[in-house]
């Protein structure tokens, strides 16, 4: 194997001397090492780097010719790793890479990191073609940046990984839910004093102070001391959330739902039907439900559950529409899990079933329907199952139906 252009491993005694130790460690460790330039120019590989690597280049030296991390087709966007640890000055999360030159194509995970100001190290391992991870994209290029799960049980993530915990349901999770639910505008202090604090006195604005402090530390823990928050913002006598920099699962699901309500509102069912699915999937549940008695939670958990319900009529409408009718059923049975008491829910749902000649599972339906009904009114609901009978498929419904 050819290994002119990667530095080769020094025989070493590795005894107490301290450099003969460290040479040592280098040369056999099991996974390749290479220690480059802020050219990306080798000066020194491993063993395992040059078993590693010869093959997919062997006359190349430098990390990006090696690698490939410089390619506009890499997921580093034409930068050079070892440039980008050097510039960073700390570890960077690792990366995979298509090796360059190689068939059938063999890819690697990289670890850089800066050793001084003009010597970067960088670690290679191979790999499994099996890694359920597929090939990544370089979030932390871009900055910081966190995703909210809303849609039932609350949970956060950074570009690196979930950090989200028992810290959500203190004080610190609940600022940050606050914050959720007043997305898009500051949130004057008072307001969330009253919110969080209501019984509190002079001290009330040492606790906010305080729980601020904490979330910021929760949400950017390698933060510098007295640095600007990326995420959390004092502004006008009160705080907000970064909108660029902070992904909200409800958010998403408002944008399919109007995509796909307009074009139902057009009867353009075929257009409507892949916006309304997307948004059906992305309610997975109440709006912060694991804050189910938090008043400040109430006013928006009620808009997106209104909005949820539009959906789930427009998408039955399309199904049907689109001749599924059986697809429609499905739409309508969560529709009525998500409003029991709709009465024309109930009715819509049932006669399809019976046109569709399921009447067995009609009959259970109406009858947990009408001791539901029952329990709520003390009374029966003024229509029953025998009420259906099999008719042709209606038309879609008009307009400005859903």
């Amino acid at each position: 194997m050819a290994t002119a252009h990667l530095p080769h491993e020094r025989p070493v005694d590795p005894r107490l001397d301290g450099d003969a130790i460290t040479r040592g460690v280098f040369d056999r460790f099991p996974y390749g090492l290479l220690v480059t330039s802020p050219t990306g120019e080798v000066r020194a590989a491993n063993g395992a780097a040059r078993r590693l690597l010869d093959r997919a280049a062997p006359t190349a030296d430098t990390c990006c010719a090696l690698l490939g991390c410089r390619r506009d087709d890499a997921p580093l966007g034409g930068e050079c790793l070892s440039a980008l640890a050097l510039a960073t000055g700390a570890p960077l999360p690792d990366v995979r890479l298509e090796l360059p030159g190689i068939e059938p194509p063999k890819a690697v995970w990289v670890t850089a990191a800066p050793l001084s100001d003009v010597t970067a190290l960088l670690q290679v391992r191979p790999a499994d073609p099996r890694d359920r991870r597929k090939r990544t994209e370089p979030h932390w290029l871009s900055g910081p940046a966190l995703r909210v799960h809303t849609l039932g049980r609350t949970t956060v993530a950074s570009a690196e990984g979930p950090i989200d915990g028992a810290w959500l349901g203190q004080l610190p999770g609940q600022l940050l839910k606050l914050l959720i639910c007043e997305r898009g505008h500051v949130t004057h202090s008072d307001l969330l004093l009253a919110h969080l604090w209501p019984e509190a006195g002079r001290e009330a604005l040492v606790n906010l102070r305080n729980t601020v402090f904490a979330l910021r530390k929760r949400l950017e823990p390698a933060r510098a001391r007295h640095s600007a928050s990326s995420f959390v913002v004092a502004r006008d006598g009160g705080y907000l959330l970064d909108g660029r920099l902070i992904h909200v699962d409800a958010d998403d699901f408002e944008a399919a739902a109007a995509e796909g309500l307009s074009a139902r509102a057009q009867q353009d069912f075929e257009r409507a039907k892949e916006p309304l699915e997307r948004a059906v999937a992305l309610y997975t549940g109440e709006f912060l439900a694991d804050e189910p008695y938090a008043e400040w939670a109430f006013a928006e958990r009620d808009r997106l559950h209104g909005i949820a319900c539009r959906v789930l009529r427009a998408l039955a409408d399309a199904r049907r529409g689109l001749g599924d009718r059986e697809a429609a059923v499905h739409a309508l049975a969560r529709l009525a899990e998500l409003e029991p008491f709709d009465g024309s829910s109930q009715r819509e749902l049932l006669g399809l079933l019976v046109d569709l000649d399921r009447r067995s599972e009609a009959i259970r339906r109406y009858r947990q329907f009408r001791a539901q009904w029952i329990e709520a009114f003390g009374e029966p609901p003024d229509f029953d199952v025998k009420s259906f009978r099999r008719n042709p498929e209606p038309a879609g419904r008009g307009p400005g139906a859903g």
